[in-house]
């Protein structure tokens, strides 16, 4: 039986001062002479210069990333180590630890950091920059991609950003110097929030990613993102995911948070009681841990949905006594009431979100604010208002820098889909057919979870059950057939992976698809999710371990340097393989069972839903005032 935890308030002040101090001499006691064999021979009087302005840079980047706002720091920038818990890494069934960048590095030169929405990718990408500093010979090198947004595709250059960054920091290098030390593997380049790129960005963004670092090989590459299929096709990077925080680790971080010790006192013992354990999806994710303290010291309790969670959340913020300022009350500068200004704030997060927008400059801020002011006339505020309520008052946006971004993408996802509901029939179906369309997100983020759970019926009917009308012409014009898959896929991927059962890591090979006609592709996945489609028949997983362990080994021999094989194989390839191997395409067809049960599920969803279209109140010429 574990030892109870018990609370003990946290020294953070103490914490701080002494992580700034070791990373400072680690800084110090290095600095150049360990970088410096990166680099060509200098003259005594270059190598000065140089490693002066090295060392500024280290200086001025570890301050830099040190320190964040947060949900609950939102006014000054606190060091993450006064709240920070180091969590692990998911990989091939082991677990990864995050506390030493050395054992990430261990990974390989290409890793791929994946994970859920508040799960704490981007404050891990800070923490192993600073760890790069303290515990290695490597010159680190952070880069937010979301920064990419606003330039030209013909402009975005990782080569271009990764040099500019270095410079903007003081490390001001020749191109030759610059282009030498990436060609002997002197960084390690940590490039977080790929899925912030925008969608018209992101091939440019990711054709950039894999050119620069097969050119500059020897660099190690961490890339951070919501998972996406896309990244099925980087055959060259390992994917890991973010694990979510153990019951200790929660407790521990609530702990060190500067809040009002009572209310954070109660939350402690209830969450080491049975919070934890009742609200795990909440509590096992630092940011919706963190709203739940909000929500908890304010109403003693927790709501069972998601949605009712993130609604308590903006109401608590809307109305909350500052916790750090002996419960001085702040005023909405506004004068808009907690409905009125939700209702401004849930049409710019609308917009915002499928313009693929989730960082604003002081312009594009005042520009989304004044585009809800217009079109909420009766609603009577100033931009500047708005904006300082935003940032101050509900603390919806966090200034960093010179730009503002969302305390968390949650928020905007949550009040994206709650204004979607407000939009006629006609709006919403094209709207979301369209994006399902164009958009790799659909089935990695909240925005479709939380629409669905605020108006379930609607979504099934008139987003999903087009598309589900599309695919079930197909099945009954080809049936479950090669042909079909082909229609919705561009190839086939035979893999191996590893997994966790019983606590045992075991082997296992897998069928997977890369994603052609991706509206229909995103109709089936999100129906399936949506409608909580599970399919305990084990029908065909013999025959698909056999045909993917077949490709792996037969890949291994002509490669083996290739642990992951995981390149997609077209369907004519394919054909060839299995009839090489002796498999059947009837073999192929039932490896492939669990396709076909997704495909039968989702019919019944159109049968169900399918017939009696809700009724529609405007005609499609009204979608421009609507937008």
């Amino acid at each position: 039986m574990e030892n109870p935890i018990v609370y003990s308030p946290v020294d953070a002040g103490k914490i701080i001062s002494d992580t700034a101090a070791n990373l400072m001499k680690s800084a110090a006691t290095s600095g150049w002479a360990k970088v410096k064999k990166y680099f060509k021979d200098f003259s005594a009087e270059e190598s000065i210069e140089i490693g002066t302005a090295f060392n500024d840079y280290i200086r001025v980047t570890q301050e830099r990333n040190s320190k964040i706002k947060t949900l609950i720091y939102r006014r000054v920038p606190k060091d993450i180590y006064s709240f920070y818990e180091c969590v692990g890494l998911r990989l091939e069934g082991k677990v990864i630890k995050t506390s030493n960048v050395s054992d990430v590095l261990k990974i390989g030169k290409k890793i791929l950091v994946t994970g859920t929405g508040g799960i704490g990718k981007s404050i891990l990408m800070k923490h192993l920059f600073l760890s790069t500093i303290k515990e290695t010979e490597y010159i680190p090198v952070l880069l937010e991609l979301r920064k990419f947004n606003g330039m030209e595709n013909k402009d975005i250059s990782i080569y271009r950003a990764v040099y500019q960054t270095l410079s903007d920091n003081g490390f001001t290098l020749a191109d030759e110097y610059y282009k030498y030390s990436l060609e002997k593997g002197g960084y390690i380049i940590l490039l977080d929030g790929f899925d912030e790129v925008n969608r018209d960005k992101l091939k440019k963004v990711q054709e950039e990613i894999k050119s620069f670092s097969d050119k500059f090989e020897k660099n190690t590459y961490i890339i951070s993102s919501r998972p996406t299929e896309m990244f099925i096709g980087w055959n060259d990077f390992v994917e890991t995911s973010v694990m979510p925080l153990s019951k200790k680790q929660a407790l521990s971080l609530v702990n060190k948070i500067e809040f009002d010790e009572s209310a954070k006192r109660a939350f402690y013992t209830e969450l080491s009681r049975t919070l934890y354990d009742k609200y795990t999806s909440f509590a096992s994710n630092p940011l919706l841990l963190t709203i739940m303290l909000l929500t908890f010291s304010n109403h003693a309790s927790i709501p069972e949905n998601l949605n009712e969670f993130y609604e308590e959340a903006f109401t608590t913020l809307f109305n909350m006594h500052d916790a750090t300022k002996d419960c001085y009350l702040r005023d909405i500068r506004t004068g808009l009431g907690c409905e009125e200004f939700k209702t401004v704030f849930s049409y710019i997060c609308f917009k915002s979100y499928f313009r693929g927008q989730f960082e604003f400059t002081e312009h594009q801020l005042r520009e989304r604010i004044q585009e809800a002011q217009s079109r909420f006339p009766l609603y009577k505020f100033t931009i500047e208002d708005f904006q300082e309520d935003l940032t101050l008052s509900v603390c919806m946006l966090v200034k960093d820098g010179l730009s503002y971004r969302f305390s968390h993408r949650s928020f905007q996802e949550y009040f994206a889909a709650l204004y979607t509901c407000k939009l006629t029939d006609d709006v919403q179906s094209k709207l979301l057919a369209t994006w399902f369309d164009e958009s790799i997100s659909v089935v990695g983020d909240e925005y479709m979870s939380m629409l669905y759970n605020l108006q379930p019926d609607k979504v099934n009917k008139i987003v999903l059950c087009p598309g589900l009308k599309k695919l079930k012409e197909l099945y009954d014009s080809m049936g479950f057939s090669v042909e079909l898959l082909k229609e919705l896929f561009s190839g086939v991927h035979l893999r191996r992976l590893y997994k966790l059962e019983n606590s045992k890591r075991v082997t296992d090979y897998t069928i997977d698809f890369g994603i052609s006609n991706r509206y229909l592709c995103n109709i089936l996945m999100i129906t399936c999710k949506l409608n909580h489609f599970f399919n305990p028949n084990a029908e065909g997983i013999k025959k698909s371990r056999e045909i993917a362990s077949t490709w792996v080994s037969e890949r291994e021999k002509q490669d083996p340097q290739n642990r992951y094989h995981i390149e997609p194989i077209e369907f004519d390839d394919l054909m060839i393989f299995l009839d090489k191997h002796n498999f059947t395409v009837a073999d192929f067809l039932e490896a492939c069972k669990w396709v076909e049960a997704r495909f039968i599920f989702s019919f019944k969803i159109l049968e169900k839903y399918g017939e009696n279209s809700i009724s529609r109140k405007k005609k499609v010429s009204s979608i421009l005032d609507e937008l």
